[in-house]
């Protein structure tokens, strides 16, 4: 069988398995590409291969694809051009859909559950503590927002506008690959958070320790006078 036979035959194989188990499909196809993009972003440097971060990006792309197989639908149902056709009366409406699905997949999902459950998932893999967890979505939110739109918009706006509905989650697990590479690179791993967290506890531990004794002698001062 030539190259292209088996790519063919693969291919026919991968839609048959998107209209017999959908969802399925889509996690799995998102958690292998995910775990490949952290792979590479993890070959850049020169640490061990880290297995719970790896284990991270997996479990969450999976959960994300979840949730977007479940949203899509809706949100094509609810933004079919009827808010920005009347703003750009010159954009077909086709593509003023389209946009518009795509703001309400950016503005929406990703500020709102994408990052919330990327932090949550993979500070719980990683084994942050809650406060840590929260301390690490601080510092690379607004960072990691401001990446993910110049990114995912001109994406999500071919993926609404010219995929067929049941390779969009497919097509968008395969630009992930690029993206998980970005994210891993830039706020992968959670190493040095739960540090962060110990050390406070330990300055604020040594502070009361050094308030202490001051305590004791202005108190026996007090008690000589």
């Amino acid at each position: 069988m030539t190259v292209a036979g088996a790519a063919g035959k693969f291919a026919n194989t991968y839609k048959d398995s998107l209209v017999e188990h959908p969802l399925l499909t889509k996690m799995a196809t998102g958690g292998l590409l995910a775990s490949a993009g952290d792979a590479i972003a993890q070959s850049r440097t020169e640490d061990p291969y880290d297995k719970p971060r790896a284990l991270s990006f997996m479990a969450f792309d999976m959960c994300y694809r979840a949730l977007q197989h479940v949203a899509f639908p809706i949100i094509v149902h609810q933004c079919h051009g009827q808010f920005l056709g009347p703003l750009v009366t010159q954009l077909p409406t086709d593509y003023a859909a389209a946009m518009e699905q795509t703001l309400a997949s950016q503005l929406g999902i990703v500020p709102f559950l994408y990052y919330p459950i990327f932090f949550a998932v993979s500070g719980a893999i990683q084994g942050l503590t809650a406060d840590a967890a929260v301390d690490r979505a601080k510092e690379n939110f607004l960072p990691l927002m401001k990446r993910n739109l110049l990114f995912w918009i001109p994406v999500q706006f071919v993926q609404f506008g010219f995929i067929d509905e049941q390779l969009q989650i497919p097509f968008l697990s395969v630009a992930g690959l690029c993206w998980t590479f970005i994210l891993s690179a830039a706020a992968g791993s959670a190493k040095g958070y739960n540090n962060s967290q110990d050390q406070i506890a330990q300055q604020e531990a040594s502070a009361e320790e050094s308030a202490t004794p001051v305590y004791t002698m202005t108190a026996s001062a007090r008690v000589s006078n």
